[in-house]
């Protein structure tokens, strides 16, 4: 099965190193410390203005990510799922324009940790359906993501969205919300995907499109609950008499 991960809050302490960074920092504004609790950090967390914002955000956002630690057990959980046979699929939503070179960034992070994966895309995190569509064109069938916005989108797309636990998306509703890497892979392994239950109604003998359409079936037992093949046999006796007559 192709499994999705997001990198931020999902293998990497994000946000936990983020808030350590604007709190230090707050320290030599005004020092007036967090004044909403309920806000995302970047959010209005705190009084900053846009100017102040801007100015230390853009500036330190690619040393503090190139300095992220790892999630507890994610680089253990995610070796094991590809030990069972699974894909991993790193989809992250770092091509947004807030790095000089997200590509080379992550995969030295991801070096760094030995985090294994199969493949990797990076996607614009301020589009709505960017890793929705990555998650459909690659087959995904789990994706892993803090976002509230992309796991209702890879949701509305059919994926099983598992949403990890954060203070700034607890009040996301409907969605399978997760905390730690040991429930993802507990999750994972006792997954069972929805197949489609099928009669294949044949008159094999005839065209070679049944053979195709019951090899097809067969192959991809794991989409189709096949209950039952009906045979309508062909008989070409009436062909054969009338090419004797003729």
């Amino acid at each position: 099965m192709n499994i999705g991960v997001d990198i931020d809050n999902v293998i990497s302490n994000f946000n936990e190193v983020l808030l350590k960074e604007f709190i230090a920092h707050d320290k030599e504004l005004r020092n007036a410390g967090i004044v909403n609790k309920n806000a995302y950090i970047t959010r209005g967390m705190f009084d900053w203005t846009k100017e102040e914002f801007d100015d230390f955000y853009y500036k330190n956002i690619e040393r503090i990510a190139k300095n992220l630690n790892i999630i507890e057990g994610a680089d253990f959980y995610i070796k094991k799922l590809r030990q069972d046979g699974h894909k991993i699929y790193i989809i992250t939503g770092r091509d947004n324009g807030e790095y000089s070179n997200p590509f080379e960034m992550t995969l030295n992070w991801l070096k760094k940790y030995n985090i294994e994966y199969d493949e990797i895309f990076f996607t614009n995190n301020f589009s709505d359906d960017e890793k929705a569509n990555a998650c459909l064109k690659n087959n995904v069938k789990i994706m892993i993501d803090d976002s509230k916005k992309n796991s209702y989108a890879v949701a509305k797309a059919g994926i099983t969205a598992l949403l990890m636990d954060t203070e700034y998306n607890r009040d996301a509703k409907d969605l399978i919300r997760v905390h730690n890497w040991k429930e993802i892979y507990e999750y994972i392994s006792n997954y069972k995907e929805e197949k489609l239950n099928v009669i294949l109604d044949t008159d094999i003998g005839n065209e070679c499109d049944d053979q195709f359409a019951m090899s097809y079936l067969l192959k991809y037992q794991d989409k189709f609950d096949i209950n039952a093949i009906t045979i309508a046999p062909v008989s070409y006796t009436h062909l054969r008499a009338h090419e004797t007559a003729a």
